[in-house]
């Protein structure tokens, strides 16, 4: 039985890159997408309404601003209620080459994992370091140790990298409802599905880097990170103890 495949793109500040992202070809025979306006200040889901007539895609507007995570999760929960067997998310700024697309959805159709990911090269001396800008490198490098310290995977790559997807029967065994809706939404999730057992797998996605601004703050956004980071060691310690 052919599989239901849904991606989620939250949307923030995107306007003026998302129909170009929504017209590539790797997006054709994905049956649904959903597109959550995170109240978005350029009102990016009342555009899209007026452009897409399809019943391809799905519209949803919040009403107060939650964060990348939680406009992620809303769409998560709306892919779940319609039964989707592959959830995607990406992000639509078009800095991602979704065709990796093809390799993430033969994956699932073998039943490879149950989680997947794309990651950035982080080594110091690859090209990423070089087309990145030096806050968010070092920010992102700092986080996948963390992550590996954390969840005990060392094999975990570029945890902050914005395109995972995930099967149904494995996305309805996380809370969803508990998971951090902030920038920390894409750590959470990884440390949720080590803790759960699940298959990983990582495919080397690079993004492209243009004059998109990031809402993203690394310093900013640091010492929420180590504290969640930190609640997270917690859990683990007491959990192993029980």
């Amino acid at each position: 039985m052919k599989k239901k495949i849904c991606v989620v793109i939250p949307c923030y500040e995107v306007r003026h890159r998302i129909l170009k992202v929504l017209s590539n070809k790797h997006l054709l025979n994905i049956n649904k997408i959903i597109l959550v306006d995170d109240k978005c200040p350029q009102n990016t889901g009342l555009f899209l309404k007026k452009k897409l007539k399809s019943n391809k895609y799905k519209i949803l507007i919040n009403k107060i601003n939650l964060g990348v995570g939680g406009a992620t999760i809303k769409g998560f929960k709306y892919a779940l209620k319609k039964n989707f067997d592959v959830i995607i998310k990406m992000d639509g700024d078009g800095q991602h080459n979704i065709g990796i697309l093809k390799k993430i959805l033969n994956g699932f159709d073998r039943d490879e994992f149950d989680f997947c990911k794309g990651y950035r090269s982080l080594d110091i001396k690859s090209k990423t370091r070089i087309k990145m800008p030096f806050l968010r490198f070092w920010g992102a490098k700092v986080l996948e140790i963390l992550v590996r310290l954390n969840s005990g995977n060392q094999t975990i790559k570029d945890p902050c990298h914005g395109l995972i997807a995930l099967n149904f029967k494995f996305l309805k065994k996380i809370n969803l409802s508990l998971l951090k809706e902030n920038y920390f939404f894409e750590q959470d999730i990884i440390l949720n599905i080590v803790r759960l057992n699940g298959r990983i797998k990582q495919f080397k996605n690079e993004v492209t880097y243009g004059s998109e601004t990031s809402n993203l703050n690394p310093l900013m956004s640091i010492l929420p990170f180590l504290y969640y980071h930190f609640l997270h060691f917690l859990k683990k310690i007491t959990n192993s103890k029980i």
